[in-house]
């Protein structure tokens, strides 16, 4: 391939866990996830989220030349999940399911995260006949009272009636996608994982979903919520997201992280001729990994206020995987052979 990354999905595990181990910033696997942003614009004013608070970056949905375009490369890198979503709220983009339906016949993982509000059954029912895999519902809590406070402009009954009615079309057409995933957020307890509350899973009793819960995040520095405890700082580890994501924003821009809205750390911009292969490892991202490996982020937006940089370093492994990883990195890595 011409971008010379090496895209099987186990080897490029292995190469993952042999950078992270050495510190190193030049990067020989593509992007396990790859995130298309339909739109970064969003319906909602939510009090977690820095969407709500955006300065002057510029808003609006991904037009149909450009993700054109974009999916060709991601097609060559074949991550292992194509992302449509990112920083806004993905069924804005009227094209959606078109976007979708061409991604899965590039043999492509695809999942959406949505907040609901605008899932019209036309909207659900076209998603389904493209062939989405996974959709994720960003819906929070049981709580009316607290979604509707955090989630402001949205309305607990509304999207409630628009997920089931979409579990329900789905269940009409006898398919088996797309997977539904629930995310409820819950209160930070350190020492535990998080688990879905009882009132939640009551919410949708007998629907064959996935229910998911996670600990709120401040994005980086950047929410604004104050009714979850922060998480707890008690390591150093390197950004995952440096070493596993990449973002095409709305207008092409490739932003190094998807906690960065603002666009303060631009890698790469498709726009003016530069690749999603390219932005990868370019000079900017190595710097980011650099700096990032070694806690040098003073100044640095907004990866000075990031609690995924103060986690105790999960890549660690069997020494059988650790012995592997070392000879995928001698093999390959070291030599920066082209893709596998």
């Amino acid at each position: 391939m011409k971008h010379g990354l090496v895209t099987n999905n186990a080897v490029r595990g292995l190469l993952y866990r042999e950078a992270v181990r050495r510190g190193e910033t030049w990067l020989p696997y593509s992007p396990f996830t790859i995130y298309l942003d339909p739109c970064n614009a969003c319906n909602l004013k939510c009090t977690f989220c820095p969407q709500s608070h955006w300065g002057s970056r510029a808003r609006g949905c991904m037009s149909w030349e450009l993700f054109e375009h974009a999916l060709a490369q991601v097609a060559e890198l074949r991550p292992a999940r194509l992302f449509l979503f990112c920083f806004g709220e993905a069924t804005l983009n009227d094209r959606l399911a078109d976007m979708v339906r061409a991604a899965v016949d590039a043999r492509l993982r695809v999942r959406i995260h949505t907040n609901a509000v605008a899932l019209t059954e036309e909207k659900a029912r076209g998603l389904i006949e493209a062939g989405l895999q996974n959709i994720r519902f960003s819906f929070d809590t049981a709580d009316r009272e607290l979604y509707e406070r955090m989630r402001a402009g949205s309305s607990f009954d509304r999207v409630v009636a628009n997920i089931r009615r979409m579990i329900a079309i789905r269940r009409a057409t006898g398919r088996a996608n797309p997977v539904f995933e629930l995310q409820e957020i819950v209160p930070y307890a350190e020492g535990v994982k998080p688990e879905n509350t009882q009132a939640y899973r009551d919410l949708f009793e007998g629907e064959n979903v996935v229910f998911r819960a996670k600990f709120m995040h401040s994005f980086a520095g950047q929410s604004r919520e104050t009714e979850f405890a922060a998480q707890g700082r008690e390591g150093v580890s390197h950004c995952s997201q440096l070493y596993r994501r990449i973002v095409v924003n709305f207008d092409g821009k490739i932003h190094a992280c998807c906690l960065d809205p603002e666009g303060y750390n631009i890698v790469g911009d498709l726009a003016q001729g530069d690749t999603i292969a390219e932005a990868w490892n370019s000079p900017r991202m190595l710097e980011l990994r650099r700096r990032t490996n070694e806690g040098d982020v003073a100044g640095l937006e907004p990866c000075d206020d990031c609690e995924l940089l103060t986690r105790a370093n999960p890549v660690v492994g069997s020494p059988l995987g650790r012995i592997a990883s070392s000879l995928a990195w001698v093999c390959i890595g070291a030599h920066r052979c082209g893709g596998v």
